[in-house]
């Protein structure tokens, strides 16, 4: 099993799923955590372009390059379709936000052997 801290410390490039309108969102909370850390965040969401003066990425694979870690902040409903994509990005780790799993989610990441985190962002980041 992966330790959190390890992998959010060595992870240097990292997308967001679930950005937002709202500025107090955890994705965006999340976002902002990532650069405090002095690391690349991608956020993505197709409805934006732009949010708080940051590009917005409608895709994982529009990224100006590929993350190290895709952090999910979106219903697991959602989420679940982007499995397939990280796995064909060559992305290996993914990290649940709380509220984020759903067993389907979790199947599908195992049948495509991706590790996943299962902790908030927010917290590991801390004590890094």
């Amino acid at each position: 099993m992966l330790d959190p801290k390890t992998v959010l410390s060595e992870s240097q490039t990292i997308a967001v799923l679930g950005v937002n309108k709202d500025h107090e969102s955890y994705a965006n909370k999340i976002v902002r955590k990532i650069k405090a850390l002095k690391k690349t965040a991608y956020p993505i969401n197709p409805k934006y372009d732009e949010l708080f003066g940051d590009v917005v990425y409608e895709s994982i694979e529009k990224c100006p390059s590929t993350p190290d870690l895709v952090v999910f902040v979106v219903n697991p409903t959602i989420g679940i379709n982007y499995l397939e994509n990280i796995k064909e990005l060559g992305i290996k780790t993914i990290w649940l936000q709380p509220g984020t799993i759903s067993i389907e989610l979790l199947d599908e990441a195992k049948r495509l052997d991706l590790n996943v985190i299962e902790a908030c962002v927010l917290v590991v980041g801390n004590y890094i």
